[in-house]
């Protein structure tokens, strides 16, 4: 069996060093750590003309010229706060993770009332030969097990082609079960993130796992698909600068 592919999430290279130099600037790091892939944060842009056509493209020839792969990522919901779809703001996003030359587009949930247009998601989603994949988020709203099931039931009886990103540590954020929710939720899993989570409440923050964290992270990794990528989504020791890097990347393809 293959082992998983692992994308790196340009914030674990640190939200500040991005914001002011630039997702190009992370390629180096990722080739060196032997990470196969970077996950491109839309947020993280300084300005607009960061998610320009030619900007992502140029994004594109430079990740492609080391072979690594891209996932990008946005903070938007799939589903606004009256239940509708985010149709407009779907197409654009696509559209750039197309210029990107992206795997796939990754968006959080938002707040799904239980219904689907399908066929306006299914035209818009046909559109692009980009992959959709919703996010279990740290809030109640976007953060339900039983919302993802029932989002993907309908998903799959209408056969619409979106997928998941399973973000193990946001839902502990969320109040809810990680492994309880790979058990219900394997069959959608496309991507899975990964992070340790300390402290509580409102003070809880990402960290690198720690033994008792990579444990469980074995427990749900046994459960859900082998061979999707897992993405590192903590603050990396030095920014990602040297050799603790690469032992990351090592670790989590092998748990």
């Amino acid at each position: 069996m293959p082992l998983p592919k692992i994308v790196i999430v340009a914030s674990s290279f640190g939200i500040e060093s991005v914001i002011k130099q630039g997702h190009a600037t992370l390629v180096p790091l990722a080739v060196a750590a032997g990470a196969d892939g970077i996950e491109i944060r839309r947020e993280l842009f300084h300005d607009a003309v960061c998610h320009s056509v030619d900007a992502l493209q140029a994004l594109a020839k430079t990740l492609n010229s080391q072979q690594l792969l891209a996932v990008y990522s946005a903070p938007t919901p799939l589903f606004l706060d009256d239940g509708a779809l985010n149709l407009d703001a779907l197409s654009d996003l696509l559209r750039e993770a197309e210029a990107l030359n992206a795997s796939s587009l990754k968006l959080q949930l938002g707040h799904f009332a239980g219904d689907v247009d399908v066929s306006a998601l299914r035209a818009t989603l046909a559109a692009s030969n980009v992959a959709l994949l919703v996010e279990n988020g740290q809030l109640q709203t976007g953060g339900r097990i039983a919302d993802f099931t029932n989002f993907f039931a309908i998903c799959s009886m209408a056969k619409l082609p979106v997928g998941m990103t399973f973000d193990i540590g946001n839902w502990i954020w969320a109040g809810e079960d990680p492994l309880r929710a790979a058990q219900q939720l394997t069959p959608y899993v496309h991507y899975i993130h990964c992070k340790g989570v300390e402290g509580e409440g409102m003070r809880r923050f990402a960290a690198a796992p720690n033994e008792d964290t990579l444990a469980y992270w074995r427990k749900c990794l046994a459960v859900l698909p082998k061979t999707v990528p897992r993405g590192i989504e903590y603050p990396l020791p030095d920014q990602g600068i040297g050799p603790a890097a690469k032992q990351h990347v090592a670790q989590l393809r092998s748990v």
